[in-house]
């Protein structure tokens, strides 16, 4: 029996999402002649997590600063098929404790 981890789960439902978003516009752009305009106010998976970029940029710091982060358990991501993701309050809390340690940095 075939059987998904839940964040392969999370991104199916992710990638589902924007299908159905891509059908709703070309649902939308088609008929223009209904006066109704479809809801297409679906989240995707980069509006709930960071990439490694956004991180990197955010904190100021390299990628490899990144992985030796998550080796030290500093600051640790979510993988979700080949992509790198970071949960926002996670990346806060490092970023708190980063300014917090500004003589000691956490490197």
């Amino acid at each position: 029996m075939f059987s998904l981890h839940l964040s392969d789960r999370m991104l199916l439902k992710s990638l589902l999402k924007e299908v159905a978003l891509e059908v709703l516009e070309e649902i939308q752009n088609n008929d223009s002649s209904t006066s109704e305009k479809l809801d297409t106010s679906f989240t995707t998976i980069e509006d709930k997590f960071l990439t490694r970029e956004d991180v990197s940029q955010m904190l100021n710091v390299s990628m490899q600063t990144l992985n030796n982060w998550q080796k030290k358990q500093i600051l640790i991501p979510l993988k979700i098929g080949k992509r790198v993701l970071y949960k926002p309050e996670d990346v806060e809390k490092a970023l708190q404790k980063q300014e917090s340690n500004s003589k000691n940095p956490i490197i």
